[in-house]
């Protein structure tokens, strides 16, 4: 007798709060929402979060704000995220650096990526792009492998920063490779590509989107794309899986990330929206003008994604040796 009263007081109770949690959803947003950026404006985060940023605001009837929050290879805007009201209000869009990587870098982290956010949304992937001078005598990525192997930490090969997803792109083909270059770490990718225009870097590597206007008027060349498949936007250019090593894939990423706490209906909602939006042509014809690759999924899903990167760049910080402060 306890016990059927029991469960007919727990089932009334959930029945009562069932619709509490929908009204909620269904009134969210009430005000402006912030899309937290974890880098300056203008970097491939930073247009997708302004992309759904608009059709979040169109669909919601509420601004939804972007802002640049930079510094510690996105830990401070991480960081700020975690310690927001978890009311749906304050978003993060951000991406391997801060959910994975980052984890193995730093010896001391303002957050625990597993454990205060709820992720919602995986919205987008996109590979790097190993770059040269149109009149490089680095021909091809065959030539590159030689000429690393050959030349060591006598090949200097740039990156758009310590702990970038370039960075570690490199790392991880350093390994599957077996060389070492001299890593020369850039404050960005903008830098780093002017750089490899004015010949004072041989190689670089950088977001697929970066180099495309200056490969279209034949002033860089692209050796090889980190993805499994090649990039439709250098159909040409192999990937570093079919040019002798297979399994090889190391792409940057973006999602939709909230406080842990945020409540489950709002984060349905977003999830739901996020995805809808997703298959818009919209928001599609902007993924491929850019090179990126549509996502998707449950909040499940991007929540073991995100645990499986979290082991993969572990070990690729590991072997390489890699530290941050």
């Amino acid at each position: 007798m306890d016990l059927t009263r029991r469960s007919l007081t727990f089932g009334l109770a959930a029945v009562a709060l069932w619709p509490a949690g929908a009204a909620r959803a269904a009134e969210w947003p009430t005000h402006a929402v912030g899309f937290v950026v974890p880098f300056p404006a203008g970097g491939s985060t930073d247009v997708v979060a302004r992309l759904f940023a608009e059709r979040f605001s169109e669909t919601l009837k509420q601004p939804f704000v972007v802002e640049n929050k930079p510094g510690a290879n996105g830990n401070i805007a991480a960081g700020s995220v975690v310690k927001a009201t978890p009311d749906g209000n304050t978003i993060l869009v951000s991406g391997n650096g801060q959910n994975a990587m980052n984890h193995s870098l730093y010896a001391r982290m303002p957050y625990d990526s597993t454990k205060d956010f709820v992720h919602i949304c995986l919205l987008a992937s996109t590979p790097n792009v190993i770059i040269v001078p149109a009149d490089s005598p680095i021909r091809t990525f065959d030539d590159l492998i030689k000429r690393a192997k050959s030349e060591g930490d006598r090949l200097s090969f740039g990156s758009p920063g310590s702990g970038s997803s370039g960075h570690l792109s490199l790392a991880m083909l350093e390994n599957a490779a077996q060389f070492k270059v001299r890593h020369i770490p850039y404050r960005g990718a903008a830098p780093l590509v002017i750089d490899v225009l004015g010949g004072h870097v041989p190689v670089g590597i950088v977001n697929v989107d970066i180099p495309l206007p200056h490969v279209q008027t034949g002033k860089l060349r692209v050796l090889a794309v980190t993805s499994a498949k090649r990039s439709p936007l250098y159909p040409d250019a192999p990937t570093v899986a079919e040019s002798g090593f297979p399994g090889f894939e190391a792409v940057g990423w973006f999602g939709l990330s909230a406080p842990a706490g945020t409540p489950p209906e709002i984060v349905t909602k977003i999830n739901t929206l996020a995805n809808q939006f997703l298959k818009e042509d919209k928001i599609r014809q902007r993924f491929a003008q850019g090179g990126y690759i549509p996502g998707g999924g449950s909040p499940q899903d991007y929540s073991a994604f995100i645990a499986s990167e979290i082991a993969k760049w572990r070990e690729v910080v590991k072997t390489a040796g890699i530290t941050l402060e």
